[in-house]
């Protein structure tokens, strides 16, 4: 049981543990981490306008106070004073929040530095939880694990699938109007441009994930469905059964945690078609376009980051180059989700891995539960 809720964890699916608390598994896991913030904000609410030895009396006392607080928080849960505590609730992340607030109140009146504290500590433990809660890291590690195994396959599918796509942003790559508009953004409104393709292209598989999921949960072939847990811990947890047809259903976490998972599966896939077309554009804008003609294209001089002469040609690499490269690729990626989400035959292509990986996880979970059950 513990080995298959490791295998759960390993894949960004915390969630798929039965009984999995914010309490004890998340703030509890993260409470080195908080501690370490929380001397360092302790140190930060010192004033140096003041003598070494006030200063060393306020982190004396700050200090004390935080073991104080920590040695009778352990003493009424029936604890020794000084031991970590064996999950972490609201009095400690109450003390987290508002200590380090409170003291620059208290040290020298600085009610702006003081809010600033709190909502930073109110934002970061949403972070934290959000986070911790969802395996943000060990589900990044696992997607970044199956595109490098995917890699070969992801370029022979961009060989097939992205011609008419490269020839689309090639002819926008060679549009005036199209300089012009992108080089004139900052990087703040860059950043927003490409940004609204990201949302919109997450939002889409995020509206399609329930309709693909639903369909997984059902485990007709006995052969099939041997094949999907033999390689995992839930191999030992027995055969299926006539009872075990279909998974249980799935909470709202628990869609939030498939969903993230196979968010991160697709985006990694979208962002490295994306990477490949920005390096293309790049090379190619290096190629056939001038200095000189993207300077008229763009009606200013440009910020040339490399201006060399090869073979008796003007060669340069502009800041304007890399934000026209960068806006086309995120339009390259937005239409590459669309065509992904779409066509029967790019969801085949692109996505049966993840299918098989989110299938997977539902047939271990229906074997994990049946256990709990029958364990009590």
């Amino acid at each position: 049981m513990e080995e298959v809720e490791r295998w759960f964890l390993g894949r960004g699916l915390p969630h798929f543990i039965e009984d999995y608390s914010a309490r004890r598994d998340v703030f509890t896991r993260a409470l080195s981490l908080l501690t370490l913030i929380l001397l360092v904000e302790l140190v930060g609410a010192l004033n140096f306008a003041w003598p070494w030895w006030v200063n060393a009396l306020v982190a004396a006392a700050s200090f004390a106070g935080l073991l104080a607080v920590w040695a009778v928080t352990n003493r009424l849960r029936g604890r020794p004073p000084l031991a970590r505590p064996a999950s972490v609730g609201g009095p400690e992340l109450a003390v987290f929040v508002l200590v380090p607030a409170v003291l620059p109140l208290v040290a020298g009146g600085q009610v702006l530095t003081a809010l600033n504290t709190f909502v930073g500590n109110c934002l970061l433990l949403g972070v934290i939880y959000l986070g911790t809660s969802y395996g943000v890291v060990p589900l990044t590690r696992w997607a970044w694990g199956r595109l490098a195994e995917q890699l070969g396959a992801l370029v022979r599918l961009m060989v097939r699938a992205l011609p008419l796509l490269l020839l689309f942003v090639v002819f926008l790559f060679l549009t005036p109007e199209l300089w012009e508009v992108a080089a004139s953004l900052n990087a703040p409104f860059l950043a927003l441009a490409i940004g609204l393709f990201v949302v919109l292209g997450v939002a889409f598989i995020v509206v399609r994930t329930p309709e693909e999921v639903g369909q997984l949960g059902h485990f007709d072939d006995a052969v099939e469905y041997a094949e999907l847990i033999g390689a995992t811990p839930a191999a030992g947890l027995g055969p299926l059964r006539p009872g075990d047809r279909a998974a249980p259903p799935l909470t709202r976490r628990q869609w939030g945690n498939v969903g993230l998972v196979m968010l991160f599966s697709q985006g990694l896939q979208i962002l490295f078609v994306s990477v490949m077309i920005g390096f293309f554009l790049v090379a190619f804008g290096l190629i056939v376009i001038t200095p000189e003609t993207a300077s008229e294209w763009v009606g200013r001089d440009l910020h040339l980051l490399v201006d060399q002469r090869l073979w008796g040609r003007r060669v340069g690499l502009s800041a304007e180059l890399l934000q026209v490269a960068a806006f086309l690729s995120a339009i390259a990626g937005f239409s590459f989700t669309l065509s992904l989400l779409t066509d029967k035959a790019y969801r085949d292509e692109f996505l049966q891995d993840v299918v098989r990986e989110v299938r997977q996880a539902l047939a271990v979970r229906v074997l994990y539960l049946r256990a709990r059950a029958e364990r009590g």
